[in-house]
């Protein structure tokens, strides 16, 4: 795309056209994400009038990763467990792929969102040990980092992921994006989140995630994180000399390898991620 068709293309996205609609659930979440005034009965609510998503959302906050003794069965029984914000966030992110995704091949929606799953938890916890940003939104900007691609797979289908070489991203995907688009999934995702009004700290980190010089710190936490994940494999551990050669550049930050290698682990035995998955 030259200049004017980038812009064009941003304009569609900010306005949503050429996209599916955004179903009335979502609208309220995003409203709710917005409003200073929300509170745990409206989540309650919104999320108890969509039974796929109430059933998804329990299954969720029965996760190992949230650490619950007993078993949550209900709505309220989550947002009194796990608090607002974190079963607010759930349900955005999960809507959100619910909506974009709806046009994508299974197998590669899966993989986008496992990978989406990966960062956000891994994130999420090493921005709680270093103390870097709010935890709870470096989780939903990991849950989201990822849309930009869905977006540009509706725009461009076949052709983006004969581009881009598949879901995979241990290859520059957003230098070939850039390459053949003129923009890449970064910029893309954060124009749709600016425009829905999402708070800026989670906007930026989608806009960075792939900027190569962001650290550990704030909304550069994801872009660390996202090149972790990239190069480490979870069922092993076993990492690729670009995220050990990472790691020893953050260490002084507190991102050292030990806690990668920690919150790796953790992940893997937990049973974290295969809890992520997404259902039928």
């Amino acid at each position: 795309m030259d200049q004017h068709e980038m812009q064009h293309f941003r304009a569609e996205v900010i306005s949503r056209k050429n996209l599916p609609t955004i179903p009335a659930v979502l609208a309220k979440i995003l409203q709710l994400s917005d409003s200073i005034d929300a509170n745990g009965k409206d989540l309650i609510a919104v999320i108890e009038k969509d039974q796929s998503l109430t059933s998804k959302m329990l299954r969720l906050a029965n996760s190992a990763f949230f650490g619950q003794s007993r078993r949550v069965a209900t709505i309220p029984r989550a947002v009194m467990l796990l608090g607002f914000t974190t079963v607010r966030n759930l349900a955005l992110g999960v809507k959100v792929w619910d909506t974009l995704g709806s046009g994508i091949a299974r197998p590669r929606l899966e993989e986008l969102w496992m990978h989406s799953v990966a960062c956000a938890m891994a994130a999420k916890a090493v921005a709680a040990k270093v103390r870097a940003g709010d935890p709870d939104e470096t989780f939903t900007a990991g849950l989201l980092h990822d849309v930009g691609r869905l977006v540009l797979a509706m725009r461009f289908r076949d052709d983006y992921w004969n581009a881009v070489g598949g879901t995979a991203e241990t290859e520059p995907v957003d230098a070939l994006e850039r390459q053949v688009f003129g923009v890449d999934h970064a910029e893309v995702g954060a124009w749709m989140l600016e425009a829905w009004a999402l708070p800026p700290a989670i906007v930026e980190a989608v806009r960075l995630h792939h900027n190569a010089s962001a650290r550990a710190s704030g909304p550069g936490l994801l872009a660390l994180t996202d090149r972790l994940v990239a190069w480490t494999d979870f069922g092993s551990g076993e990492m690729r000399p670009e995220a050990v050669l990472l790691l020893d550049t953050n260490a002084e930050r507190g991102v050292t390898a030990e806690l990668w290698q920690t919150t790796v682990a953790q992940l893997r035995d937990s049973g974290s991620l295969t809890s992520f998955a997404l259902d039928g």
